[in-house]
């Protein structure tokens, strides 16, 4: 049976240390013009208590049968000890970490799919408070590893979309997330009518997928008699990818 386009566009992540696993992740491959990239979170690549030296992807050889994959290494630095990824610097903030693949290399042996800035929102399209998302990615290293697929969590827009939370590049998403799924693309969950923010009428569209940003981690906010969390996790805006592709030549 052949693989949904969708799950193709993410991989598990393996941080690696002197070729020492130290901690898994999500990530997802995106496009810019005939550029080829893999995104990230910056938390990702640093590493919390170990910091990695390359980020281990298991990718696809074949397309109709999912059990066929291999591994793919990306260096996390290069000759010169120089990081190979890049951040926004107009988002310094922001948990968005990117690095350009050899294309060629890439899909000459694996099979994969990409996100681009076509599947951006449009901005006349209305995401509206408690809009359906998901997250596609690898929460606590939980997948189908017979044949490397990826698992989705579903939630909502927790936060007004558009807006920036806090003033930050970012969106609050209520999904119940778990180490693991950092680096995962945030989803707009498929529909056909859509709202025209701009003259408050319903589109019908084709049934797609429309990238909404990038997963970073909860929201740590907890009371402090009981210990109980919010519960909520931080997206940054998908635009925020685009800024940083555009930064490497």
């Amino acid at each position: 049976m052949a693989i949904h386009d969708i799950l193709l566009t993410v991989s598990l992540v393996t941080q690696l240390q002197a070729g020492n696993p130290v901690g898994t992740a999500s990530g997802f491959f995106y496009e810019d013009g005939d550029r080829l990239f893999f995104v990230t979170n910056v938390h990702v690549v640093k590493g919390d208590e170990v910091a990695p030296d390359t980020l281990r992807l298991r990718l696809h050889t074949d397309a109709k049968d999912a059990s066929k994959n291999e591994n793919y290494d990306i260096a996390l630095y290069d000759s010169g000890n120089a990081p190979a990824w890049k951040t926004d610097p107009a988002s310094p903030d922001a948990d968005v970490a990117v690095l350009k693949l050899d294309r060629k290399q890439i899909t000459s042996k694996f099979v994969i799919r990409t996100w681009s800035k076509q599947d951006f929102l449009p901005s006349r399209y209305a995401m509206l408070p408690g809009e359906d998302i998901f997250s596609i990615g690898y929460p606590l290293g939980v997948a189908d590893y017979q044949n490397n697929l990826p698992v989705l969590k579903g939630g909502m827009v927790a936060s007004a979309y558009g807006i920036p939370f806090q003033g930050g590049p970012l969106f609050l998403t209520d999904i119940q997330l778990h180490p693991g799924i950092s680096g995962s693309p945030v989803v707009a969950k498929p529909k056909a009518v859509w709202v025209n923010q701009e003259d408050g009428g319903t589109e019908i569209t084709p049934v797609r997928y429309y990238l909404l940003g990038v997963h970073s981690g909860s929201l740590d906010v907890k009371n402090p008699k009981n210990g109980l969390r919010i519960g909520l996790g931080a997206a940054w805006y998908v635009s925020i990818v685009q800024n940083i592709a555009e930064q490497f030549k």
